[in-house]
């Protein structure tokens, strides 16, 4: 099987491709012990042009902007027409679905579109004609992946081709339990205390605010509390406060301490379009690590959580949210959360994607 993946280089706060992280090479790098796989992949940041192999997947990176959409375009014609691909896979933006809609029709190639998020929560959808030409792509597309079963629930309302729930998966021999005094002692963090920490961007889309208020709360029933951050911090949200501890992480590895030296890990989202479909990347990891959680009761995550006592809070109130973390703080125990875990390992998940492909290659 001959595929190309078509992704953005950057995402996530991150280059997917140099810093070998994400969704998608997570979930095709162990289909290229079996076939060959191409990602092209625009580059909005850098607008850089270069071509890498990483473990037998090469990497195509041509630069994108309005100027350039021309060139791009071109690019991805010559590279399609060159290569006779069985399958084209789109994801990580609606322009993206919408640029490989169109290639696929022209060369009659079955189009995957998988959907990491519900993309009319992007910025990109406020384009003019983007809505009305990614519902088309949706619905005409081959296959759908869908990130979590309530954003499946909702493209079935415009689509009656299959869609297929792919989760965000773990990277299962990095991201597992560490005895936490050992993770607060390599990372000098304080030893007696109870931490509680957020991973990931903080941003008002996902709770920032929500966060930092309930820690308010906690810490008045347990001044000797901390909260531990690591991520990119949205302009405007302020957390020079006492006992925020902020950390950059640059290293998996780094990340992985910085889960297993908490007491409690948080998954504040507040009720919206967007997150009412995802499902976090933190969550299976916060999951792997075996730290007890407290999130909000919104979609999948409700769905992964809902056995779990004490780990779900109302939507948009602090004070719930809040109560569960200080709940959570006094249990002082790691969870066995075993059973979610492995069935989103990335090898599990990227054999279900294997299933999808052939079906539908077989079809047409």
């Amino acid at each position: 099987m001959n595929l190309l993946v078509v992704m953005k280089r950057f995402g996530a706060n991150k280059d997917m491709v140099l810093g070998n992280f994400g969704r998608q090479i997570r979930l095709f790098e162990p289909l290229a012990k079996k076939h060959k796989i191409d990602f092209f992949c625009p580059d909005y940041v850098k607008k850089e042009s270069f071509e890498a192999v990483k473990n037998k997947i090469k990497y195509i990176i041509r630069p994108a902007s309005l100027l350039k959409c021309i060139s791009l375009l071109k690019s991805l014609n010559s590279i399609v027409k060159q290569e006779k691909y069985d399958a084209i896979v789109a994801t990580t933006d609606p322009i993206i679905g919408i640029l490989c809609y169109n290639i696929s029709k022209k060369y009659n190639i079955p189009l995957i579109y998988d959907l990491q998020d519900n993309f009319e929560s992007y910025g990109s959808y406020k384009i003019p004609f983007v809505r009305r030409l990614d519902r088309k792509a949706l619905k005409d597309a081959d296959a759908v992946l869908a990130v979590s079963k309530t954003l499946k629930e909702h493209i079935s309302k415009i689509r009656k081709k299959p869609v297929y729930v792919i989760n965000n998966g773990i990277e299962s021999d990095l991201f597992k339990p560490i005895n936490k005094d050992i993770a607060r002692k390599k990372l000098c963090l304080p030893l007696k205390s109870k931490i509680i920490v957020y991973m990931g961007h903080l941003e008002k889309l996902k709770g920032g605010l929500l966060l930092l208020n309930a820690f308010r709360i906690v810490r008045k029933k347990i001044p000797d509390c901390y909260l531990l951050i690591s991520g990119k911090i949205e302009q405007g949200i302020d957390i020079s406060q006492k006992n925020i501890i902020f950390r950059d992480f640059p290293k998996r590895e780094e990340v992985v301490l910085g889960i297993n030296s908490g007491d409690v890990a948080v998954l504040p989202n507040p009720l919206n379009n967007f997150t009412k479909y995802c499902f976090p990347y933190k969550l299976i990891e916060y999951m792997a690590c075996g730290v007890p959680i407290v999130a909000t009761d919104i979609g999948d995550v409700s769905l992964a959580l809902k056995k779990y006592h004490g780990s779900l809070c109302m939507p948009n109130d602090i004070n719930d949210l809040a109560e569960k973390i200080i709940m959570q703080l006094g249990k002082s125990r790691k969870v066995d959360y075993g059973e979610e875990v492995k069935s989103r390992k990335w090898s599990a998940l990227a054999g279900k994607v294997d299933k999808v492909l052939s079906k539908v290659i077989k079809i047409r």
